[in-house]
């Protein structure tokens, strides 16, 4: 950091309370180590979209500017303002509303009001509205009585600003002696919050590089903690660690009569461990005892005409499935090995629009799926299946239907979880796949970028957003048929059944090979 004089705006904040790292980085990280990605925008958007609801519902007349304060305007867009003092706060208030207490201004003063995301108010608002109250408090001579938070269901709720300027002075002092710092501060336990971080893959380098043990997949804060506490401070020491042992110390920190739950637990987390020290995979089960009763894809798959790969692209904060996508992989000749490799499949994307309603869309979807009889849906995840059924149960699909939908969903990730201890810090679709070799054809894609495809193309009809919807979509599917083939090519492959061993410091088996397709090529 320079010479200049430290400026806390409420975004620093609110990186601080979610993560010291990511705002010591956004203060003195370099722009190149810097990934955009669209959780802001979305935010922005949300944002600004509910509070237009807001002001229209009320019939608000809204000015923009410092001037219009001193007007007494009933309501202020995106004010910013800038204190003096050290250290210096910034920030820009969505809304301000005009109520009728006195301050420096005249007969009048004004209260922020904040866009929650969620139901309930967590720590992070409560002081980003007291943070924006100290902002109002030097402009207009007094702290608001209160703050407003909107939440989802347009309502508003009033919370006291003066309880908690103690708590935001604390904070302000501990963000200024961080922030001063010449090294980063520690990664943070729950690393999981990590995928919306600008500064992700900086941090992920270094927690590999240190053996964080966020990385090991199944370990979030609280089981770090219970780790650290039995001196297990790195993925090394996990890996080392006898699971016999380390059950029995877990279950002594919770509750001894859950001693065979500890049992598994450390034995699923020790095997990770191993597994990502040696960036190789292990088998849980053992391909050559009763397929059928593993629920295996050779014993789902055996007689079925082909396969549908299932993959919904979803806007949860509009609570809207917008596009349904399907690719079908029919068997080549009868009684051959069914390919999922994806190479041969179509991709039938149903897009659902709001205004189809939900009628329309199951009849389509319905219509689709009643032209492949006995094919088995697969899906990576239980995003699909959940969905599906619920929009079955609102549009009163009979018994025997949802009966044959659900016999017909195969979710590829729990075959995954359930048959391998992978390398991978994450279990995701995105990880396993690129895993595997493949490829999205659009850089960094996620479904938070879809998302704002679907937005602005909402918004501005552009063809190549839909296009690049489609072409994720289509991306994803065949990334589930991807790591679906590889799960049916090694239940074929005599692996020994993963044994529970002392650790010996290497593993032999390594990873099949396979000629999988990448996007990029289809």
């Amino acid at each position: 950091m320079t010479g200049d004089a430290l400026v806390i705006n409420d975004w620093l904040l609110r990186s601080w309370l979610r993560c010291p790292r990511k705002a010591w980085h956004d203060v003195h990280g370099q722009g190149a180590h810097r990934l955009w990605h669209p959780h802001r925008s979305i935010h922005l958007g949300d944002e600004q979209r509910r509070l237009s609801c807001h002001v229209a519902r009320h019939g608000l007349a809204v000015a923009r500017g410092v001037e219009e304060v001193f007007r007494g305007a009933p309501a202020i867009w995106g004010l910013q303002l800038l204190t003096q003092g050290e250290p210096q706060l910034k920030g820009r208030i969505p809304l301000l509303l005009r109520c009728d207490t006195k301050s420096h201004l005249g007969p009048w003063s004004y209260v922020p009001l904040l866009v929650s995301t969620g139901r309930f108010m967590n720590r992070g608002q409560r002081l980003c509205l007291a943070f924006w109250g100290r902002l109002l408090e030097e402009l207009q001579g007094r702290l608001p009585d209160h703050g407003l938070l909107l939440g989802p269901d347009g309502c508003c709720n009033q919370l006291p600003l003066a309880p908690l300027q103690d708590q935001l002075d604390r904070l302000l002092e501990d963000m200024a002696i961080g922030l001063a710092q010449p090294q980063a501060p520690e990664l943070i336990a729950e690393r999981k919050h990590c995928t919306i971080c600008s500064w992700r893959r900086l941090c992920s380098a270094h927690a590999v590089a240190t053996g964080h043990l966020g990385e090991v997949s199944g370990i979030g804060a609280h089981r770090r903690h219970q780790l650290i506490q039995l001196q297990i401070h790195t993925i090394t020491d996990l890996a080392q660690s006898d699971p016999l042992w380390l059950g029995q110390e877990l279950a002594r920190q919770g509750h001894l009569s859950q001693v065979d739950y500890h049992n598994t637990l450390a034995t699923d987390l020790v095997l990770q461990a191993r597994s990502q020290q040696t960036q190789k995979p292990q088998r849980r089960t053992d391909p050559g005892q009763d397929l059928a009763s593993q629920g295996s894809l050779t014993a789902r798959l055996h007689g079925a005409p082909g396969v549908l790969i299932y993959d919904i692209e979803a806007d949860s904060d509009a609570r809207e499935n917008y596009l349904h996508g399907f690719l079908s992989l029919p068997r080549q000749h009868h009684g051959s090995p069914m390919d999922l490799t994806g190479s041969h499949g179509h991709h039938h994307p149903l897009l659902c629009l709001p205004h189809h309603g939900d009628t329309d869309s199951w009849q389509r979807i319905q219509s689709f799926l009643s032209g492949f009889p006995g094919w088995p849906l697969l899906h990576y995840g239980e995003t699909e299946r959940v969905e599906l059924l619920r929009l079955a149960r609102r549009v009163g699909a009979s018994s025997a239907l949802k009966k044959d939908l659900k016999q017909r969903f195969l979710d590829v990730h729990q075959l995954v979880r359930q048959q391998w201890v992978l390398p991978l810090s994450s279990y995701g679709l995105k990880s396993v796949a690129t895993w595997l070799g493949f490829h999205w054809r659009y850089p960094n894609a996620e479904g938070a970028r879809s998302v704002l495809w679907w937005r602005h193309w909402r918004r501005h009809g552009h063809p190549h957003d839909l296009q690049r919807i489609l072409d994720y979509n289509h991306d994803d599917c065949r990334a589930t048929s991807i790591v679906a083939a590889w799960l049916l090519a090694q239940e074929s492959t005599p692996w020994p059944k993963l044994q529970n061993v002392p650790w010996d410091g290497a593993l032999v088996h390594n990873r099949g090979s396979s000629n999988l397709v990448n996007a990029a090529d289809s």
